[in-house]
């Protein structure tokens, strides 16, 4: 009982930095002095280099249960997919004065949620497909190259992280046992070679845009050529893994704040996309004062700052609460509208035409009399 406790921890843990991560890495590319061979560049390519692949491996890894995972996709992924559109739609017509309302390209990071809910639906049936992790490895691999993978409906993204999912889908709790197997000097070894690969791609390999490391698009569209693309992938597997597997190493097994954010994703994921937007057209001082240079302290400060005051306001009990009550209560809403309204208008239909017909059925009987 114990192990199994710690366990779950640890990955409480993982998603839990995950999440944190996601907010620096958005607010440091919005932050108005962003560069390729900056630490900035670092640290954005460092976090897009495993942080959704972590996140689609957890996911996976706890979809053990395809027919679970079908029964709570609409409520769970889809639902609150469907309601960001218009919320966000809300925010940038607030923002900005005016905005498009999309139905075809997910807004801002809630692709993730169409994919899972892709994933999840699907999954009682494509885990039946002989050798199907090895076909969506190989689509992972070429996706850069097929012209249609694009941001319609996260198209790229969707076929791009699907191994990652699948790779957790396969992976068991004994898998697990033997990742956590390095020593500390391993483990700081691995830290160094992956920060310093990290360093190579934003001051030496700069042809590659950080745009690429989203998966989102065709490699053509960034002007990356096709055995680029795919030799770049092969790398982005092999730095995902590794990163994946120093997490399960040094992330502490006990229970922890990490884990408790780990625990209230949502909130996070969804409000600090807001604060994204704020950013975006203030600047991550907000207009309260000007922008400090690119390379000080205060410049990164004020990032990792104002990620880590959005994790710890959004993921707090008073905003978990909230954000459960409103998707939860509009969700309530919304079957009670199926149940009593739309499918008591197609029941009122049906008995119509039954009593058409049967009225039909009885006039062509007293004309035969």
């Amino acid at each position: 009982m114990g192990e199994t406790k710690q366990r779950d921890y640890v990955f409480d843990t993982l998603r839990g930095l995950c999440m944190w991560s996601i907010p620096i890495s958005h607010f440091t590319r919005m932050a108005g002095h962003f560069s390729h061979d900056s630490l900035s560049g670092i640290v954005y390519i460092t976090i897009n280099v495993f942080v959704m692949q972590a996140f689609m491996f957890l996911s996976g890894y706890f979809s053990k249960k395809p027919e679970k995972s079908r029964t709570i996709a609409f409520k769970t992924f889809l639902w609150p997919y469907i309601l960001s559109i218009f919320f966000f739609y809300g925010i940038r017509t607030l923002l900005w004065g005016h905005a498009t309302l999309y139905f075809d390209r997910p807004p801002f990071a809630m692709w993730f949620m169409l994919a899972l809910f892709l994933y999840k639906v699907f999954q009682k049936n494509y885990v039946k497909i002989p050798h199907f992790f090895a076909i969506t490895f190989v689509l992972y691999l070429f996706a850069g190259c097929i012209p249609f993978l694009t941001e319609f409906l996260s198209l790229g993204r969707i076929v791009s992280y699907f191994p990652f999912f699948f790779l957790g889908y396969y992976c068991t709790p004994e898998h697990i046992s033997k990742i956590k197997c390095l020593k500390r000097w391993q483990c700081w070894l691995l830290g160094i070679v992956l920060t310093g690969i990290s360093v190579y791609l934003a001051f030496g390999l700069k042809e590659i845009p950080v745009e690429w490391y989203l998966l989102r698009r065709p490699g053509a569209e960034i002007r990356v050529m096709w055995y680029t693309d795919v030799l770049m992938r092969l790398l982005l597997v092999v730095l995902g893994c590794a990163w994946i597997v120093l997490m399960f190493n040094v992330l502490p097994g006990k229970d922890n704040y990490l884990a408790y954010v780990g625990r209230n994703t949502m909130p996070v994921y969804i409000f600090h996309l807001v604060v994204r937007q704020w950013i975006r057209k203030h600047g991550i001082t907000m207009g309260l004062f000007m922008l400090p240079e690119a390379d000080s302290v205060l410049y990164y400060v004020l990032i990792f700052g104002l990620a880590s005051l959005c994790v710890v306001v959004f993921s707090s009990k008073p905003v978990s609460r909230f954000y459960d009550f409103v998707v939860d209560g509009l969700y309530s809403v919304f079957m009670w509208m199926m149940n009593h309204i739309v499918l008591g208008f197609f029941g009122a239909v049906e008995k119509t035409l039954v009593g058409c017909g049967l009225g039909i059925v009885r006039l062509l009987e007293r004309q035969k009399q």
